[in-house]
């Protein structure tokens, strides 16, 4: 089962590779996620951060159960608990931010966190939990630059839809355009090979996926390096956390990867640290390993003899950036 429809009509993510209603489980939980393994490598983190004097902070984006989803989780899970809120139990560091309760008290003020038929969050979603990770990372900021940009609305089925729920309407997303100073200034090849072949949703390639923004209107002269997942993305969106870091920023280096890059971060040598991943994904406990252009290598090589000939970019990838 791997999504769930609610009495109200709104679809959730339930299965998957990651298990995900039993996560919210004690028995579930125990099995899935290792507390010691993410104890030592958040005790690492630190111990990385301080000695190169870098303001940090992890942020699990909340599962849509997490923040609305009780009358599922009652149906399913007796004495369910985040798997968020239970690891931030049990290890007790500030560094592991869950905005679950932040995002469900915005819901009650009457905000879309998430939409019916997609498993990511909104634009205030995203913005939230920006919101909520700041201070961690030590900042005060003016979020006037959020509500200047100006909305549009698109209309279409999430990622959760599928035929057998025909009976859901399309959701209404919003999007935000991007301001003037702000624009993409490179992009590495596993992104450029995805845009080139029109393969942007092709999961095989979301690993790797590099990109810098700049925006010359910034509040913070500084450069923020955010690891992330489809939360964050290397697409300029608002209901992502790169459109929202780069509304702040004024240069923001983006990795798709919860597995850090030491020597990248030693090389970028951000002013600040952002690790974005899906609570969902606590079942994997990152090595800190990565090697960011090995792999970007491997991957472009690995994929080279399966795209056709000639390819080129369409107007919507090319929206939003200028790269050299």
């Amino acid at each position: 089962m791997r999504v769930i429809r609610s009495h109200d009509n709104v679809l959730f993510l339930a299965g998957g590779s990651n298990d995900v209603l039993r996560l919210y489980d004690a028995d579930g939980f125990a099995a899935l996620v290792s507390v010691a393994a993410w104890r030592a490598r958040l005790v690492a983190r630190e111990a990385l951060f301080a000695r190169l004097g870098i303001p940090w902070c992890q942020v699990l984006a909340p599962e849509k159960l997490s923040v609305m989803g009780d009358s599922v989780l009652a149906d399913h899970v007796a004495h369910s608990v985040s798997p968020g809120a239970r690891l931030a139990a049990a290890l007790g560091t500030r560094r592991l931010v869950t905005p679950a309760a932040f995002l469900r008290a915005q819901l009650e003020r009457g905000f879309d966190i998430y939409p019916r038929t997609d498993s990511h969050w909104t634009c205030i979603g995203a913005f939230s939990a920006f919101q909520w990770a700041a201070p961690v990372l030590g900042l005060a900021l003016d979020y006037a630059p959020f509500a200047a940009t100006a909305v549009r609305m698109l209309s279409y089925h999430g990622d959760l839809w599928s035929e057998e729920y025909g009976d859901i309407p399309a959701d209404r997303f919003e999007r935000r355009a991007l301001p003037a100073g702000m624009f993409r200034v490179n992009a590495n090849e596993i992104v450029r090979l995805k845009e080139r072949a029109g393969l942007e949703n092709e999961a095989g390639l979301h690993v790797g996926s590099a990109v810098i923004y700049r925006n010359e209107g910034a509040q913070l002269a500084e450069r923020l390096l955010l690891f992330g997942s489809s939360f964050s993305d290397h697409r300029a969106e608002c209901s992502l956390l790169l459109f929202v870091a780069a509304l702040f920023f004024r240069e923001v280096h983006f990795v798709w990867s919860a597995n850090l890059d030491v020597g990248l971060i030693e090389g970028v040598a951000p002013d600040r640290v952002l690790i974005e991943m899906p609570e969902r994904f606590l079942t994997i406990c990152p090595a800190d390993d990565f090697d960011l252009a090995t792999y970007e290598a491997e991957t472009v090589a690995r994929w080279a003899g399966r795209l056709p000939s000639g390819p080129t970019e369409t107007a919507g990838t090319r929206a939003g950036r200028r790269d050299p």
